[in-house]
Parts: structure tokens; C-alpha cells; sequence
């Protein structure tokens, strides 16, 4: 499967990364938590488990990879949600409240709803929640709390179904900038769609 993606990060203790795999691709999110000491260098160490561990696809052992981070990791907490594409399947696992969203023409169904939300990466007791769906001609989206805590989800899922995907997650940044151009809180993004291009300004069908 081909996949498109868009991405952008604001902030010092988010980060947002994906991988192309053989089989389609794995979405990794991490949110640093502030005031911990270390967030960043937290969030850095999912990123490398992740990456470490690219031929992972079933959701139990996405959680089980965030569950020895949490048990291993010695500074700083962190958010955590990871997703695996293979083909049209996705599946993953989250710690915290960064989130997994699959946003479609009616809707979008919030992937880590039943995530635990604290305690968080780091604190030796987390418990991650796995996920699993399909992707279809949905839009994936991977966002740390910066933008699901402060934009209307409404707003986020009329903007997610326009057609062209690439600066989409700028635009979706923007939903939560201040009048003064600053944001409430860092902010990390990614989107994931199947297809090989995009056509401007085109609802999803």
C-alpha cells in the first residue's frame, strides 16, 4: 500500500514521526510531559522503540513495546501512541492523551478512547491500551493534546475530509493558534492516507 502523509510539530517536548515499512508504514506520536525534568528525552525514547521494532503489527505487541519503555525508561513521562498500517489494517496501542482519530465523510471514530490516560511513560506504571481498525479511504490522524484539547473536533474533521492532504496539518495547527500567533500548548500531528495524490479541495466521497 501507498501511503501519503503530512505532518508538522510545534514545541519542544512533542514529536512526530513515521516510518515507511514494505507492507505500508507505522505513525508514532509522543507528547513529553512538562515539568517532569526530561519530556523530550522521554518522548525520544518511544520514538527509537518504535523505530526499533518496525516488523511489529499485531496491537497486543505495539502495547507490550510501550509497556518495557515505561518499565526501562529512567527520565522523564510521556504521552505515547503508535499505529502500524499494514495493507488496510491498523493496528497500535497509546498511553496518555495524545490520540488516534479515523476521520471519514460521516464522521470520526476516536481509535484511543478507552486509553488510560495517566500514569504515563516513565512512571514505571502505565497501561497501554491497544487498538486495532481499518484505514479504507479514511484519514488517519495522530495528534498530541495541543490540538485535540483545544480544537472543536467538529472543526478538525470538516478540515481532515478536504481532498489535498499535503499542508493539512498546518492548517489543522491553526485551529489553535491564539490571536497573538502563539500556541496554548505544544503541539505534534500526523496524517496517513492510502492513495498516490492529492486533488485540491475535494470533499472525501
Amino acid at each position: 500500500m501507498t501511503l501519503r502523509i503530512d505532518r508538522m510539530v510545534a514545541g519542544r517536548e512533542d514529536r512526530a514521526t513515521h516510518f515507511t515499512t514494505s507492507t505500508g508504514g507505522v505513525l508514532v506520536v509522543a507528547d513529553g510531559a512538562g515539568g517532569t525534568g526530561d519530556g523530550a528525552h522521554a518522548a525520544e525514547a518511544v520514538i527509537a522503540a518504535v523505530a526499533a521494532n518496525l516488523d511489529l503489527h499485531d496491537a497486543d505487541d505495539w502495547a507490550a513495546l510501550l509497556a518495557v519503555v515505561d518499565a526501562t525508561l529512567r527520565n522523564g513521562e510521556t504521552t505515547a501512541v503508535v499505529a502500524s498500517i499494514t495493507g488496510d489494517e491498523i493496528h497500535g496501542a497509546s498511553v496518555g492523551d495524545s490520540g488516534a482519530w479515523l476521520i471519514g465523510a460521516h464522521g470520526y471514530d476516536e481509535l484511543t478512547q478507552g486509553q488510560r490516560r495517566k500514569p504515563l511513560i516513565g512512571s514505571g506504571r502505565a497501561t497501554p491500551v491497544p487498538f486495532t481498525s481499518r484505514l479504507g479511504a479514511a484519514t488517519l490522524l495522530l495528534a498530541s493534546d495541543g490540538l485535540l484539547n483545544y480544537a472543536p473536533a467538529p472543526r478538525i474533521t470538516a478540515l481532515a475530509t478536504m481532498r489535498e492532504l499535503t499542508g493539512l496539518a498546518h492548517q489543522l495547527c491553526d485551529l489553535v493558534r491564539l490571536r497573538s500567533g502563539t500556541l496554548p500548548d505544544d503541539v505534534a500531528i500526523l496524517l496517513a492516507r492510502a492513495g498516490p495524490s492529492d486533488r485540491k479541495d475535494e470533499p472525501l466521497s
